[in-house]
């Protein structure tokens, strides 16, 4: 039985300008020890997943409207408040972005320190007071007895990332959530930081979800990887074979737009053109269609489910033997993956329904935990553009 299993998770942020979109279903598994890395662009749903899994969701705008999230045998979209915050800091533990705004900035680290470990475990403040002198140490800030007296405007960047990770880390929790423990740090810190988290974790056996938009931390650091794009999850395998056999345009494109030092020189970059979709608009289809390269009329009106690469095969959602699943109608292949555009001969990206006239986003309907996401043709026709993105052209070159 997996650690962690998320299961058909839907998020909607309701607001004033109209409901956002966030998390479309996804679901994952994470088991003890292993290191799941979630992967996408800015906005693609990676931090409010997993804020909606550590119940931490801004309200009351944002809401868990489908979906289980299972942490051992506690469902936690069904959990108390006194549980959630029994289950934080203890079992689940969370490294935020900025340091800076995670800390508190009127106390000091020892008082913040203290707090966290005497909330959970019974022991005096003194007790308390060597165990964070410890944890400090263990992460490698000097004079640890000194600095506990420290407010987190002493530290720099780097230094305040190591308290974050000492405190997610003091009670030894079960499953550690980070969501871009490097972000705002230079390249040498980043690093020491990145060493450190993979050497804590993997010497007390944590599970660790870790959030980035940096391919090559998640190469390194994790042994999986789900890709996410616009609140879904559209491919997912063992790290090596993601980044060895690509299939989902999507995970082409993120790997073909970064440099590469085995590259032959002069080689350009290939961009993923467009924009990602406006998330206050009802998915309609493939949410990638309108920047596809591969799409098929199909893309345009159902959205495909994650699926092995070969059909009936058995579906493993953990650990390295994990399955290569991917959710699309046109997978790339081996060979238009290495050259990042379809190769086949005569092939043409499908242009929306109606030549210009374009498919708009429908409305949501929901069947029992299950999302399905349908287009009315009435409304469609009112709106802009698939998911508020400029309208493809009626005929597409092929890309080349």
């Amino acid at each position: 039985m997996a650690l962690l299993s998320v299961r058909d998770l839907v998020v909607r942020f309701r607001t004033h300008d109209g409901t956002v979109y966030a998390v479309n279903g996804v679901s994952y598994d994470v088991e003890e020890g292993e290191t799941l890395g979630l992967v996408g662009e800015s906005g693609c749903g990676k931090s409010v997943t997993n804020l909606a899994v550590m119940q931490l969701l801004p309200r009351p705008a944002g809401r868990i409207e489908g979906g289980e999230v299972r942490f051992e045998d506690i469902d936690l979209t069904r959990a108390s408040e006194a549980q959630m915050r029994d289950l934080r800091g203890r079992d689940i533990a969370m490294i935020f972005q900025d340091p800076m705004t995670s800390l508190n900035p009127v106390l000091t680290i020892e008082e913040q320190m203290v707090e966290t470990i005497q909330a959970h475990r019974a022991v005096t403040r003194r007790e308390a007071r060597e165990r964070a002198i410890e944890l400090l140490r263990m992460v490698g800030i000097p004079n640890p007895e000194l600095r506990l007296g420290s407010f987190p405007h002493h530290f720099s960047g780097g230094m305040r990332q190591r308290v974050m990770i000492a405190m997610a880390l003091a009670l030894e929790p079960k499953l550690l959530i980070a969501d871009e423990p490097t972000t705002a740090l230079d390249v040498t810190i980043q690093a020491q930081v990145l060493e450190l988290l993979q050497r804590l974790t993997t010497e007390r056996g944590t599970a660790v979800v870790l959030i980035t938009h940096d391919l090559g931390v998640v190469a390194g650091m994790t042994g999986r990887i789900n890709v996410m794009y616009a609140g879904f999850v559209v491919e997912t395998a063992p790290t090596p074979e993601l980044f060895a056999h690509p299939r989902h345009p999507y995970t082409v494109g993120l790997l073909h737009s970064i440099p590469r030092l085995d590259s032959p020189e002069g080689e350009p970059l290939i961009p993923i053109e467009g924009t990602p979709p406006d998330l206050r608009r009802a998915p309609v289809g493939c949410p990638f269609a309108p920047r596809c390269a591969w799409r098929l009329p199909a893309c345009w009106e159902t959205g495909p489910s994650l699926e092995p690469l070969e059909a009936g095969a058995t579906i493993r959602t953990t650990g390295p033997q994990a399955t290569h699943r991917v959710s699309c109608w046109n997978p790339a292949t081996a060979e238009e993956a290495v050259a990042g555009a379809p190769l086949r001969d005569g092939f043409v990206a499908a242009p929306p329904p109606g030549g210009s006239g374009g498919r708009g986003a429908g409305p949501v309907a929901e069947e029992g935990e299950r999302v399905v996401f349908t287009a009315d043709a009435d409304e469609a026709a009112a709106l802009p553009g698939a998911h508020g993105l400029p309208e493809p052209p009626a005929t597409t070159e092929p890309w080349r």
